[in-house]
């Protein structure tokens, strides 16, 4: 089992590149407050209020930058958690949303979920060129059920490894289509840290952590 590195290098954050800018900002705008006092004309000094008000907004930018730094610092602390959460699955049966996973060692495990009951239910086996290697009658009672499949098509051949998709066709008695939500099963074997966040490896496929909705031991 391998873990991809979560922790990355820090990186100049938004917050910092602005804090930094608004700092030489604001020294430029001093030192150009204390040249245009010292040399001001006596006779006709400047308008103060002016000064004032660019205090104000350079301090209301200043109050800004604040905030996105501290929301930064709790997006990052929440990264950390799922990732944390992410590495503690691993080695551990998950179930996430979906409808293809590699067929490993002679299996694939899916599942669905029926919002009511049915009348009757088919759950097909596609293989990746989109063809039906193997279908059966499925369980028509409102909830979630598991289905494991053993690689074999519907004639007995033994399917070769690779990913297979699960269709779940299901019907209610007066024959109106109903949506079977769909999640593969398997074991957790990596987890990766990327652009997109924290994502997890099941039977070969990559899935983000946000859509796994249960966790068990193996």
């Amino acid at each position: 089992m391998a873990v991809s590195p979560i922790g990355t290098p820090a990186q100049p954050t938004q917050s910092a590149g602005a804090t930094a800018k608004l700092a030489d900002t604001y020294d430029s705008f001093l030192r150009l407050l204390t040249t245009q006092l010292k040399f001001q004309d006596p006779l006709s000094p400047m308008d103060s209020n002016q000064f004032v008000e660019q205090l104000v907004q350079f301090s209301g930018v200043e109050q800004q930058i604040a905030i996105n730094k501290n929301l930064e610092q709790l997006l990052s602390l929440e990264s950390n958690n799922v990732a944390s959460t992410a590495i503690n699955m691993i080695g551990k049966m998950a179930m996430a949303e979906g409808d293809t996973i590699g067929l490993t060692d002679g299996e694939a495990k899916y599942a669905y979920d029926l919002p009511k009951n049915a009348e009757s239910v088919t759950i097909a086996i596609l293989n990746e060129q989109g063809q039906i290697v193997y279908s059966t009658p499925g369980q028509t009672t409102q909830g979630n059920h598991e289905f494991a499949w053993d690689g074999e098509s519907s004639s007995g051949e033994t399917m070769p490894e690779g990913e297979y998709t699960v269709r779940v066709s299901a019907t209610d008695a007066d024959g109106n289509a109903i949506t079977a939500a769909t999640y593969i099963i398997g074991r957790v074997t990596r987890v990766d840290s990327g652009a997109d966040g924290i994502s997890i490896v099941i039977g070969g496929i990559k899935v983000p952590v946000g859509t796994v909705r249960s966790v068990r031991e193996a």
